[in-house]
Formats: C-alpha cells, structure tokens, sequence
C-alpha cells in the first residue's frame, strides 16, 4: 500500500478547527447557514486561520490548529449510496459513496486468526538482524491483498525513503565526521527538526510464517521477526475494502476531506473502525 502507515494517522484527535474549515466551506455554498456564524467575513478569517495553524477566533485560548490530514467522525446514518457523519460538536456532513476516493474498513483480530495464505504489514523501529519492534500490524485476506505488494525497505524516522546516501555507512565510514553530523539532518537527510538519531526502522509486507514469535517471509527469500515495543503486546487489524452494507450506526470513521460542496463531502479516504472482528460480522443484519 506504500503508505499503508496512512492508517496510523488515523488515532489522533478531533480538531474543531479542521470541522470549522468545513462549515466554512459548506458555507460558501448559495442557501446554506454556517452553524457558528451568519457573516460570513467571519468564516473566511476562521478558514485561514485554521489553514495556517493559528488559532481560530483571533486566538482565543484552548482551540488547536487544524490537524493536516484528516479529521473523526461517528456514523449517524448509512445506506447503499450515502452515509452521514457527525463530529464531536453535532455537525453532520453526507457522504455519498461514489464521492470516497479510497473506501476501507479496520476489523479488529488476533495474530492466530492470520492466515498463511494473508499479507501482514509492519513497520518499526529494528534494532537489526530484520527485527521490528512495534505495538501494531495490519493484515490482508482474500482480494484484499492487492492493497499492498511484498515489501522490505528501510525508512527513515519521518516514514520517508532512505535516502542515495546511506546515512548508517556513512557514520561507519565517519565516525567523528562533526561537521557532517551537525549537518546530517539539516540538510543532506529530509528530517524534520527534532528528530535525531539514524534511520533504524523497517517496513516491511510479507506472508505469515509463524504468529508468536510473529515471523513474515519477506522478499529475498529472508525472514523479519516483529516483536511488541513493550509488555502491552501487539494489537492486530485486518483491513479490507470498504461496502456501504459494512458500516452501522455507531462505527467510527477517519476521513481526509478533499472538498465540501452542497451535495455533501468529497474525501480522498474515509476509514470506518469496527469493534468486532469481521468473521462476526452479519452483514444482512440490521
């Protein structure tokens, strides 16, 4: 999925900026009433705002900026063509489902229900010898598997490819290189400011070999062990593409909004969260 990491995004909090952005844009619309304010000067400071990171309202205290990718919502209504999101402050915003780039569903599992014949996904830090240490696998059965391809790459400590120059040969090379190492993450690496240390992290895509010591066969013909960050264990989701007669009321969904028009919202992804795993699932239950 290269990017299937683009699922962790998907814990962080609501931003009640991000939803005024929405109402803000909704608002642009002929004939429709923003919920926080009729003038619309207003909306269009508070969009900006939020847009650049600063404090909707001229700085009033306690309102984070917008988040940069994405936004919660709990499903209030679902059909065969629409659903209906709402955010912690009761704004609702449709959906239609031709209008979802990217349609997929997180099912909670275990590491025994995986499969041979699945592709697990990890990435995390490794200390070496393809170990990953990480809190969280996803896994793909089925048809779903072509959502990602075998992988095995080192990634540095944005999420982002290793760069031409290995950074790890080059400290080998350079142990006391003080100046390269003053420079290593302002300019030659693509890290942001306040991440130190070398790329020590692994993504890789592979078939299960063995659930405890989790044990994936990678490309290569090698073997990477994942094993949990600390005593709390590995938490195991199983993803498979969205069908609106998956989501119930109550589901809660990440979305990563693209535009707001009066018809509903049009999103890039929309990942709806469910509590039971998907072989108890009844999908013709209501």
């Amino acid at each position: 999925m290269s990017g299937t990491r683009r699922f962790d995004h998907g814990r962080r909090q609501i931003s009640i900026a991000a939803w005024l952005v929405l109402a803000a844009l909704v608002a642009s619309g002929p004939g429709v009433r923003s919920l926080y304010a009729q003038d619309a000067d207003p909306l269009r400071q508070a969009m900006e705002d939020a847009i650049a990171g600063r404090p909707v309202g001229g700085g009033a205290p306690g309102v984070p900026p917008a988040p940069p990718e994405g936004a919660w919502g709990e499903v209030i209504n679902a059909t065969d063509r629409w659903l209906v999101l709402q955010n912690h402050a009761g704004q609702q915003f449709p959906i239609a489902i031709d209008d979802i780039q990217e349609f997929l569903i997180r099912w909670p599992s275990r590491a025994d229900l995986i499969s041979p014949e699945a592709l697990v996904e990890a990435i995390g830090f490794s200390p070496g010898s393809n170990v990953i240490r990480t809190n969280h696998v996803d896994y793909f059965e089925g048809a779903d598997r072509n959502l990602v391809a075998p992988t095995y790459a080192e990634v540095l400590p944005n999420n982002m490819a290793v760069t031409t120059i290995d950074p790890g040969f080059n400290r080998f090379m350079n142990a006391w290189d003080y100046g390269g190492q003053n420079l290593l993450y302002g300019w030659a690496y693509p890290i942001p400011p306040g991440i130190t240390g070398n790329p020590a992290r692994l993504h890789v895509v592979g078939s299960l070999m063995l659930p405890q010591p989790m044990r994936l066969l990678i490309p290569g013909n090698n073997v990477a062990t994942v094993l949990p960050e600390d005593a709390s264990g590995l938490t195991v989701t199983q993803i498979t593409r969205g069908e609106s007669r998956y989501v119930r009321k109550g589901d809660y969904a990440f979305l990563m909004p693209i535009e707001a028009r009066l018809r509903g919202l049009r999103v890039a992804q929309l990942v709806v969260y469910k509590s039971i795993p998907l072989r108890q699932f009844n999908p013709d239950a209501k």
